[in-house]
């Protein structure tokens, strides 16, 4: 091999043709100046953006590396059809590529741009392979989002990569972003030794017949009284434990804990009480995970017709025949399946019923808008009559007033749980309750 073919392999991508992550860096240090990096050349400022194609590693897995290749080599042609000088194209891995524009007018219209770009992808790049082409995206921008080659790519990659998590197609770095990231990190850190120190405690908020006023039964909830830092709430600590998957040991710890609850208020002549679990659509796409929830499951002797696992309307939308199989499988102990947050998600009623599904929970957001007489009114009334004639059992959600609870009663929702009737309580607490119910009169 002569040098110059050598040159041409170090610098340019056999495949595409295109420069090279070297060559990337190149072009960013000539547009920073030497020293400090206030000053450039050309432009006042200018902009990185890295582009990762979504699902790459499925295409290939699936369909081999021939077809990755014609993926990518269309790709390719795309995006040099669409950046032209004194804009510069790389690729700088299998399936990523960075672009650099040193012209344009402000970061909303940047953002613009390369937005039609990566939307118009699937439908100009066409292969001997059905695969639909979808690309996420990051931009940073010198000199407000770093001044010198390594923090301008740094962030320019988290960017893309919290635009990925965050299910967008585009994101651009901003100050917050990195405390965000920097919270996340710190966070996953804190739950990794509340896990292992075992800081969770579980809260049962009782649901009622709503015509008796008797309690029927309880929602176990995770609670993390962080010990210096105070009460943490489930909605900053649990998407973040799903991210970090650390939501398999702390799913597994929360059924541990609420069955050996569950066994406890049995054997002191509460068997009557009901448990409802959240199963989170993480635990149930995980066949390894899941099978660990079923041997705690068969660890203890309780009353399975009196448990209840609650999953959302996302493991429908996702693994729909997945959870069938495994939904069967809980159902084999006696365990019903409540569908918790109905109407929220995507899902269609033929999935519903697909599902073995016992329970249908209202979202609060609908019992919010009682008696408004809006949509949601109507639509809580409508499913509750549909629910009723399919012979599923329904929950209202998120009582919190008077008016709510009279309007259900008037629709003939039986049970239903919220703040108006009982607050989440912790375990000695509602065990008096479940005794007198004398603190949760309504």
């Amino acid at each position: 091999m002569g040098k110059t073919s050598e040159r041409t392999t170090l610098h340019y991508d056999a495949l595409t043709g295109l420069p090279k992550l070297n060559l990337l860096k190149n072009k960013i240090t000539d547009l920073i100046s030497p020293g400090s990096g206030e000053q450039i050349t050309g432009a006042d400022s200018f902009a990185i953006i890295y582009i990762e194609v979504d699902n790459f590693r499925y295409l290939v897995d699936t369909y081999g590396t021939k077809a990755g290749n014609e993926v990518i080599k269309c790709i390719s042609n795309y995006l040099t059809c669409k950046i032209k000088e004194p804009h510069f194209i790389a690729r700088i891995a299998r399936d990523k590529f960075a672009i650099v524009i040193d012209e344009f007018k402000s970061n909303t219209k940047l953002v613009h741009y390369i937005e039609n770009i990566i939307n118009n992808a699937c439908t100009k790049c066409s292969t001997n392979y059905i695969f639909y082409i979808s690309m996420s995206a990051g931009i940073a921008v010198f000199p407000d989002h770093g001044r010198d080659l390594k923090s301008l790519l740094k962030n320019t990659e988290t960017a893309m990569f919290t635009a990925k998590s965050l299910g967008s197609e585009i994101n651009i770095y901003s100050d917050q972003l990195k405390k965000d990231i920097v919270n996340q990190i710190q966070m996953v850190n804190k739950l990794q030794v509340g896990i292992e120190k075992e800081e969770f405690t579980l809260f049962y908020q009782p649901e009622f017949n709503l015509h008796t006023n008797e309690i029927i039964g309880v929602e176990a909830l995770v609670r993390w009284p962080h010990p210096e830092n105070g009460f943490i709430s489930p909605n900053t600590f649990i998407p973040i434990a799903e991210k970090s998957k650390q939501i398999y040991a702390l799913e597994q710890w929360i059924v541990n804990n609420a069955l050996k609850q569950k066994l406890k208020w049995e054997e002191d002549g509460l068997e009557h009480i009901e448990l409802s679990i959240n199963l989170s659509s993480k635990t149930l796409e995980s066949e390894s995970n899941f099978q660990k929830i079923e041997q705690i499951i068969a660890s203890y002797k309780v009353d399975y017709t009196k448990i209840i696992f609650e999953i959302t309307e996302t493991v429908i939308i996702s693994h729909v025949d997945t959870a069938i199989e495994r939904l069967n499988r809980l159902r084999e102990y006696g365990i019903r399946i409540a569908l918790d947050d109905f109407g929220t998600g995507f899902s269609s009623l033929t999935h519903i019923m697909k599902l073995p599904i016992d329970i249908i929970k209202i979202d609060r957001s609908f019992i919010k808008s009682i008696p408004k007489g809006n949509e949601e009114t109507v639509i809580t009334k409508n499913i509750l009559s549909l629910a009723q004639d399919l012979n599923y059992r329904v929950v209202a959600e998120g009582i919190e007033t008077q008016e709510q609870l009279e309007y259900l009663k008037l629709i003939s929702c039986d049970r239903g749980q919220g703040y108006l009737l009982c607050t989440p309580l912790p375990s000695d607490k509602v065990y008096e309750v479940l005794r007198s119910s004398d603190d949760c009169v309504f």
